[in-house]
């Protein structure tokens, strides 16, 4: 295992949490490739053996992409709940917002209001 090929991944799990972040899915995708070519480089060295000095390199890895996991779940979700609000809007369901008091309020139309579509 190269100690090289673990400061790339790292630095590439770097660029992901900032990818992620921003919600640039576009440099997501170009990163997606990189990343999985070091991460097959690297466990095809590891099979071998894994040098003391590279464990502690080894886990700052695992940290990095433990996080960027939790990053890639919370933005699923996040989208999960745009689409469902979507949804809702789309079918005349009623929306809950929160005012300035904190209390909840109901995204309703004004009676009588009108309303365009472009």
């Amino acid at each position: 295992m190269t100690r090289a090929a673990l400061i790339r991944l790292t630095r590439l799990l770097e660029q992901e949490r900032r990818a992620l972040t921003a919600g640039d899915l576009s440099r997501l995708a170009r990163l997606a490739p990189r990343k999985a070519m070091l991460i097959e480089h690297i466990e095809s060295a590891a099979r071998e053996s894994v040098p003391p000095e590279a464990e502690a390199l080894m886990q700052t890895v695992r940290s990095l992409a433990h996080r960027n996991a939790r990053l890639f779940d919370a933005a699923l979700s996040g989208i999960t709940d745009a689409r469902a609000l979507l949804t809702r809007a789309r079918e005349g369901g009623r929306g809950q917002t929160y005012g300035r008091n904190g209390a909840r309020a109901a995204l309703e139309p004004q009676a009588g209001s009108l309303h365009r579509r472009a």
